[in-house]
């Protein structure tokens, strides 16, 4: 039976559901239950943004240019006293009543539930007016001076927080009224906002702000607790096919995976049967948000606008069908197009009886079905369509084993080839499932040929895949892993790479938002370029030699930090050039993940088990870490409050909100069995062998000595390092302040997913010495020459040593 793009069906009967609406009941629906919509999502979603947005840039621009509604209130703020009074009584008694009359609603109707919504949403839309006043103006009103003033503050703050209960009101109680009372909230909605722009109590950015804010806190309340959900009721139905001259004699609801819609069975008077499938405006608002996501996460993946309206989007269903069924392909006939219920559309087929294949056992996919599966596709292709979701729930075999396409709401006519090529992956996959690899390699080559399954191997892979098929096959162990082997060996192609399909990855919203940062907080410090010039043409370079020494130190230290991590005995100087070579390796990864795997190879290739290596490595920069907190400690407390300015980023509240949400992350997962299990079998058996290694080390004086003394003049290396550097431009800050500064940034820094925390590391260091006291000109140049000393010159050197390793056999 036809199937439509997604989500999840109310296949309960409908039978004696509250109809929906108070203010003149529809009949054509029922109330089913409440339900977290995708509505509510995108709403709340869009309204939370725009509201940010808007307070962004009404706070910025409050401060920074003269604001264009101050004047837009002296030119409307001119009627005649008595009229203006007359007009703010108006505004402030609509809001009272608005609210006044939702709350009666709810009590008229015997709805605790909406009672609850309404309750719940007025007084978080109140707090959130008030605090749009805190941002905005300072005082937590948002309101202006006036000489005369209503009772109750209904003119001031509370008029203000008022404007932001009603909209939050009218949001709410929109899905448990008609259309027509809808209308006229938000044709009250518009008089008062008219009102409050005519007397001006509040400036209208504040107004435009709390009214957005308003209908976002109202969104999100349904979006919390759920909305009610309106079905239409068997009658409607009925009558939208009677309607289409199909005169059903019974409909009844249909308990199959009709992804996105609400599926119905309906016999007809001449007997024949019809399958309808009802569309409404959840459906479209889910549809909505997962292109939207697709877009945001995806890319190349053949997304094309959505459509403007629900109605184009089923007429372009229905279009596909049409277009498919005419050129060939096997699908069921399309009966009619109708409206039903208020916001609704239904479409109905011709009811093939048979199952889908998700619903049969494997044996079914025999030879002769799998070919026949694959010539619809073959259909397909020669005519430029691509299905875009062959999954096992849109493949139906009939009473005779004949297979049958279903679903085309995701479709595409005139498709480009690697949409086509998709379809085939995804089949592939689906059928592999069932059918195994091979038997679905070979129909697959048999049918379509050997070029057109090979040009599928880029989009073998998780991203192209339907969310039931991607999750089918993650059960499956390796599955696309040995379809891409299969189609490699059977069409005598190599395996090619595989699409891009990611858009953004945290790492580079990471990477973004890092340099944002660096952008913000250097580009202030660079303005003055004649006088940093000035400052390094006046450098004493004498300090030079000093500056290359500090910077060679880390090396050294590193290396007797690692000699002290490993219970074994390593020889000291390919040790030395290891961590020599790290400076080059460790450019190629983020936090320092180059280096660690050069020295755990290094150590494995030494005689050291590969977990106690990893042990090793990791109790190095453990030790690193904890000697870098200690050292932060003593100096920032040494250099005491001239560093207040330097180490404020780091005192945020975000790290210990940080470190609770992993706590409980943490938690969490460790309730959750497959967690539990992988823990025990993966990572405690390694864990055990470095946790000896790491014991053995703890055991002996002179290794923990090396490994706390090394990790110490590492962290002493790069903080000298900085200081000399300063001294080298005429720095007057003492090394106690320049170290607390160094170990301040370097802490901040460690968050960037940068190698060697590049960028977010320069601009903590700059800032840091500034906020110290350091004049600009001589903070920039400073860090910028510790910068080449630590990061940059280091970089030929190891690749040489790094060269060395490897002719050596030590990596």
């Amino acid at each position: 039976m036809p199937e439509a793009p997604a989500a999840t069906p109310a296949t309960t009967s409908e039978r004696g559901g509250r109809t929906a609406g108070v203010g003149g009941a529809d009949p054509r629906e029922q109330v089913t239950g409440y339900e977290r919509s995708p509505s509510d999502v995108l709403r709340t979603g869009v309204l939370t943004v725009a509201a940010v947005l808007l307070l962004v840039v009404l706070r910025w621009a409050r401060g920074e240019v003269p604001a264009p509604d101050e004047d837009l209130v002296r030119r409307v703020s001119s009627a005649v006293p008595t009229l203006e009074r007359v007009l703010t009584w108006a505004a402030a008694l609509l809001a009272v009543a608005s609210v006044v009359a939702a709350w009666l609603t709810a009590a008229l109707t015997r709805r605790p539930r909406l009672f609850g919504y309404l309750l719940v949403g007025g007084v978080i839309a109140a707090v959130l007016a008030r605090a749009v006043g805190w941002v905005l103006d300072g005082d937590g009103t948002g309101v202006l001076p006036r000489g005369d003033a209503l009772p109750w503050g209904l003119d001031g703050a509370r008029g203000v927080g008022g404007t932001a209960v009603v909209a939050a009101s009218f949001v709410v109680l929109a899905p448990f009224v008609s259309r027509r009372w809808r209308r006229a909230g938000a044709l009250v909605l518009g008089l008062t906002t008219l009102l409050h722009l005519l007397v001006p109590r509040a400036l209208p950015a504040t107004l435009t702000v709390v009214l957005v804010l308003g209908a976002a806190v109202g969104s999100g309340t349904l979006l919390l607790f759920g909305r009610p959900v309106a079905r239409p009721t068997r009658g409607a139905v009925a009558a939208a096919l009677a309607g289409s001259g199909l005169e059903p004699v019974d409909v009844d609801p249909a308990a199959v995976d009709a992804r996105g819609s609400v599926p119905w069975t309906a016999t007809l008077r001449n007997g024949d049967r019809v399958f309808a499938k009802v569309m409404g405006a959840e459906n479209r608002a889910a549809d909505l948000l997962f292109r939207a996501y697709r877009f945001l996460r995806l890319k190349n993946v053949g997304d094309e606008r959505p459509f403007s309206s629900l109605r184009r989007t089923v007429e372009h269903e229905a279009l596909v069908s049409l277009f498919v069924r005419d050129v060939g392909a096997r699908t069921p006939r399309l009966r009619t197009i109708a409206p039903v219920g208020r916001d609704s559309w239904l479409l109905s087929y011709d009811l093939v009886d048979g199952a889908t294949l998700d619903r049969l056992p494997d044996t079914t996919l025999t030879g002769p079905v799998l070919l026949g599966i694959w010539e619809q596709v073959a259909v397909l292709r020669r005519h430029g369509v691509a299905h875009r979701d062959l999954r096992r729930a849109n493949l139906l075999l009939d009473r005779s084993g004949t297979p049958w396409l279903l679903d085309w709401g995701f479709s595409e006519v005139a498709a480009a080839p690697a949409l086509l090529d998709a379809d085939v992956a995804q089949l592939l996959v689906a059928l592999a499932l069932q059918a195994g690899v091979e038997p679905a390699v070979d129909t697959a080559v048999a049918r379509l040929g050997p070029e057109a399954v090979a040009a599928s191997l880029p989009r073998l892979q998780p991203k192209s895949l339907s969310g039931a098929t991607r999750e089918a096959a993650k059960r499956h162990g390796d599955l696309l892993g040995e379809i891409r082997a299969a189609v490699s060996a059977r069409c005598g192609v190599p395996e090619p790479p595989l699409t891009e399909l990611d858009r953004v990855r945290p790492r580079k919203l990471l990477v973004v938002a890092m340099l944002v940062l660096v952008t913000y907080s250097l580009v202030p410090q660079l303005g003055d370029v004649a006088g940093m010039a000035a400052r390094v043409r006046d450098a004493d370079w004498a300090w030079a030699p000093l500056v290359l020494a500090t910077s060679a130190l880390t090396y050294v230290g590193a290396t007797v930090s690692l000699l002290g991590a490993v219970a074994a005995r390593v020889r000291p100087v390919p040790t030395l050039v290891t961590q020599l070579a790290s400076s080059f390796a460790g450019k190629l990864a983020p936090a320092a993940l180059g280096g660690m795997a050069l020295n755990v190879r290094f150590l494995q290739r030494s005689g050291v088990d590969v977990a106690v290596a990893s042990s090793g490595v990791g109790l190095s920069y453990a030790a690193g870490t904890v000697v870098h907190v200690v050292f932060l400690l003593l100096f920032g407390a040494w250099a005491g409050g001239s560093l207040l300015g330097a180490v404020r980023p780091a005192e945020s509240p975000t790290v210990l909100w940080g470190a609770l949400a992993v706590l409980v992350l943490t938690l969490a997962a460790s309730a959750v069995p497959a967690v539990r299990r992988l823990v025990v079998t993966r990572l405690v058996p390694p864990l055990r062998r470095s946790v000896h290694g790491v014991t053995a080390v703890l055991r002996s004086p002179g290794k923990l000595a090396l490994l706390l003394g090394g990790s110490a003049a590492t962290t002493l290396g790069y903080l000298l390092c900085l200081y000399l550097s300063t001294r080298a431009l005429g720095g007057g800050l003492g090394v106690v302040t320049v170290g607390a500064v160094y170990l301040a940034g370097a802490t901040i820094a460690a968050a960037a997913p940068t190698p060697g925390g590049l960028g977010a590391l320069e601009a903590a260091l700059i800032a840091g010495l500034v906020g110290a006291g350091m004049d600009h000109t001589i903070a920039v140049p400073a860090v910028f020459l510790f910068r080449i000393a630590t990061f940059w010159l280091p970089v030929l050197p190891g690749w040489v040593a790094f060269r060395w390793l490897r002719r050596s056999d030590y990596v």
